[in-house]
């Protein structure tokens, strides 16, 4: 099967990356489309074929003359009507060129099937659900579906408009497939496929031994810098544990712009001990070791599909507590694989770290154990390839 995986970006995030290696492992043939932004990366498997869109000038005429040349040679009948989209949808020249490097690779490569990673992509580049003739499924995923469509009615208009034509859906979560339902999508063509890890995880050793203090509680939180992970609700969690004398260390590992209302409140609670912010882009391995390296994951989000930051911690061996949002609770079951807390709850989140400190050993280790189980049963890579590959079947 010639399957189309629209990202976006290249290299893709890397639950992405993983799906994408599976498919070629089973002997799928994976187009890539997206912008790059690692010149250097070089993907597992040669088999992958990467349709990058270029990033100067000279390269985006040259590309969108070569694929607007071979459209009117493959497809002369889609030639006028594709074109006239692409002009209507572009306030200028460069715009059309730009917009044709990004559109118009798909419609060249003759795929079975086309999986749109990003909701926001429909809105973005409606010409893919308006021409392409092969077969699309969509992706649910986390902020494209909780927030996106609430804080920007535009969205929620597009979904509404688009959802009923397409022809599968996957959601990594039931929660998230509910939420979708709102907008127009078929209950009856959403797929639940859970996110994973790769199998590796389970056995992963850091090269470096931990060489962190065993007497102080080393906690620690992945995602990107945004306020919908709620970071100033964990903050003001930390500050509680500080007034009650626990000796902790948290750290935050969170790229992105939105890093101000963190730097401020870190220093206006007074938790620059504490509490270490990394705002650096750092790799997938770095953040493992990271990771690996610390007693207690936290993830005090508003809204998640499924956190792959945390099955990922649970994969490596890290008891997890969690806000009860989104598709979390699909996930952990309270105080048996892990800690649910109510979504903006310093104060339960606090109580939950305070009742992880109190557990002995043999509980610890419980808790780890069906943690790791859940992985294993529910949330491997290999697993997961089987289901998209039965999903794929299914639509085409």
């Amino acid at each position: 099967m010639k399957i189309g995986i629209y990202s976006g970006a290249i290299p893709p995030p890397v639950f992405i990356n993983n799906l994408i290696n599976g498919l070629v492992d089973k002997n799928d043939t994976v187009i890539l489309y997206g912008k790059t932004s690692e010149r250097n990366y070089k993907f597992s498997s040669s088999a992958i074929v990467k349709r990058k869109v270029p990033i100067t000038k000279l390269g985006i005429i040259l590309y969108s003359i070569y694929a607007l040349s071979k459209l009117i040679i493959m497809q002369p009948q889609l030639y006028l009507t594709i074109v006239k989209m692409l002009r209507q949808n572009s306030t200028n020249w460069i715009q059309f060129l730009k917009r044709s490097c990004r559109v118009l690779p798909p419609f060249l490569d003759n795929l079975d099937i086309f999986h749109i990673q990003w909701a926001k992509t429909l809105v973005q580049y409606p010409e893919f659900i308006e021409k392409l003739t092969c077969p699309i499924v969509l992706s649910l995923r986390g902020t494209h579906i909780n927030v996106s469509p609430i804080s920007d009615e535009g969205f929620s208009l597009s979904y509404k408009k688009y959802f009923p034509r397409i022809n599968g859906f996957h959601a990594v979560s039931q929660a998230i497939a509910e939420e979708a339902e709102k907008y127009g999508a078929d209950i009856n063509k959403i797929t639940v496929i859970n996110p994973a890890v790769d199998e590796k995880l389970l056995n992963y050793k850091a090269d470096k031994v931990n060489n962190l203090d065993s007497e102080i509680l080393h906690i620690i939180s992945v995602g990107r810098c945004h306020w919908i992970k709620g970071y100033t609700f964990v903050l003001d969690a930390m500050s509680i544990l500080s007034k009650e004398k626990v000796d902790y260390n948290y750290t935050i590992i969170a790229g992105g712009r939105d890093q101000e209302n963190i730097l401020y409140q870190i220093h206006d609670l007074g938790l620059n001990e504490c509490v270490s912010f990394i705002n650096d882009e750092l790799s997938h391995d770095e953040v493992l070791k990271k990771v690996s390296e610390c007693d207690l994951f936290l993830l005090p989000s508003l809204e998640e599909g499924i956190s792959n930051a945390v099955i990922e911690a649970m994969a490596l061996g890290l008891p997890v507590i969690s806000t009860d949002c989104g598709g979390m609770g699909e996930v952990i079951r309270n105080s048996e694989n892990g800690f649910l807390v109510p979504v903006r709850d310093s104060e339960s989140m606090a109580k939950a770290i305070q009742n992880f400190i109190d557990l002995d050993e043999m509980e610890k280790n419980n808790m780890i154990f069906n943690a790791r189980e859940t992985i294993i049963h529910n949330h491997l890579l290999s697993y997961q390839v089987d289901q998209f590959k039965s999903f794929y079947s299914k639509i085409v």
